[in-house]
C-alpha cells in the first residue's frame, strides 16, 4: 500500500527536522519504535487499551485510524496482525509526516496509507462502506469546558476544534460496511454523549468495558464497541484496573502493555537496540 502523505495540509519541514522535535520510544517492550513530539501531543495508555480492546478473533481487512497522532493505535494493530492494511487520518502536518516514518521504520510502509485531512473533508478521500474497521482516540474535550491547553497541537488533539464529537461518529459509520464495527475510547464523563452521538447514526453499542486507575476507585475511561442497528446485543466486559493500591501495574495492565495478549506482537523482534 502506498505510503505517501496526501498533500491536503503538506508539511511544512522536512522530516530530519522534525525529528530533532522528537522522541524515539517503544512499546511492546521494544517491538515497536516511534517517534513522537517532545513537546505537544503524546500518546498516553490509550493507545495502548484501544489496540488491545480492538483485536478481535477475526482478522481486518482495511482499518481507519480516524485521528491518528504519531500512529501508535494503526501500527499496533498492524503489530498484532489484526489488519491487513491501515488507512491512517491526521489533520496535524507534523504528526502525519510522523505516522509515515513510523510505518517505514516498523517495516509496516506498504500496508499504512496516511492521509493528511480534517476528518470533515474526508468525502472526497476515503469511499463510504470501504473500512471493517474504524479506530479512533477523538478529541476528548469540548472547547467550552475549560482552559484550553496552551499547545497548539495538544489543543487540536485533545478538544473538539476541528469538529464535534458527531462528526467523528458520522464519518466512522459511514465508512464501515454493513458487517463492520466501530472502536473508541473516550471517557466515562461524556459517555452519555457518545452514546446519543452513536444512536444517531444507527451505531448501536455492542461490547463495553469500563477502565479504573485502582479497583476501588470510578471508571475514568470506557472502550467501546459499536455496529451498525445491533440492538440488544450489548457485552459489559469486566472491569479493568490498571493499577494495585500499592502502585504497581496489575497483571491484567501489565500484560496489555507488553503485548502478550497477542502471539503475534511477542513474535516480533526487540527494536530497542535499532539504531535506525
Amino acid at each position: 500500500m502506498n505510503n505517501e502523505v496526501n498533500p491536503f495540509h503538506p508539511p511544512d519541514a522536512p522530516i530530519a527536522e522534525i525529528h530533532r522535535e522528537t522522541t524515539r520510544d517503544t512499546l511492546f517492550d521494544g517491538r515497536l519504535i516511534v517517534r513522537q513530539p517532545k513537546q505537544g501531543y503524546r500518546f498516553s495508555v490509550d493507545s495502548y487499551l484501544l489496540i488491545w480492546f480492538a483485536c478481535g478473533t477475526h482478522r481486518d481487512d482495511t482499518v481507519a485510524d480516524l485521528g491518528a497522532g504519531c500512529g501508535v493505535v494503526g501500527l499496533g494493530l498492524l503489530a498484532a496482525d489484526q489488519a491487513e492494511r491501515i488507512i491512517a487520518v491526521e489533520v496535524q502536518p507534523k504528526l502525519a509526516r510522523l505516522c509515515s516514518d513510523n510505518a517505514r521504520v516498523n517495516q509496516f510502509d506498504q500496508r499504512y496509507r496516511v492521509i493528511a485531512s480534517d476528518i470533515r473533508d474526508l468525502s472526497s478521500a476515503l469511499e463510504p462502506n470501504s473500512c471493517d474497521l474504524v479506530v479512533s482516540n477523538p478529541p476528548f474535550w469540548n472547547p467550552n469546558s475549560g482552559l484550553l491547553p496552551h499547545d497548539e497541537e495538544r489543543r487540536v488533539a485533545c478538544h473538539e476544534i476541528l469538529g464535534g464529537l458527531d462528526d467523528w461518529i458520522a464519518n466512522a459509520s459511514r465508512l464501515i460496511h454493513p458487517r463492520g464495527r466501530v472502536c473508541l475510547v473516550f471517557p466515562v464523563r461524556r459517555l452519555d454523549s457518545l452514546l446519543i452521538a452513536l444512536n444517531r447514526r444507527n451505531l448501536t453499542c455492542t461490547r463495553l468495558c469500563l477502565v479504573h486507575p485502582v479497583a476501588d476507585a470510578a471508571a475514568e475511561l470506557s472502550l467501546i464497541e459499536a455496529r451498525t442497528g445491533k440492538t440488544g446485543r450489548l457485552t459489559v466486559e469486566p472491569p479493568l484496573i490498571l493499577k494495585e493500591r500499592a502502585g504497581g501495574d496489575t497483571v491484567r495492565a501489565q500484560e496489555i502493555y507488553s503485548g502478550v495478549f497477542s502471539d503475534r506482537i511477542t513474535a516480533l523482534p526487540d527494536k530497542r537496540r535499532d539504531e535506525r
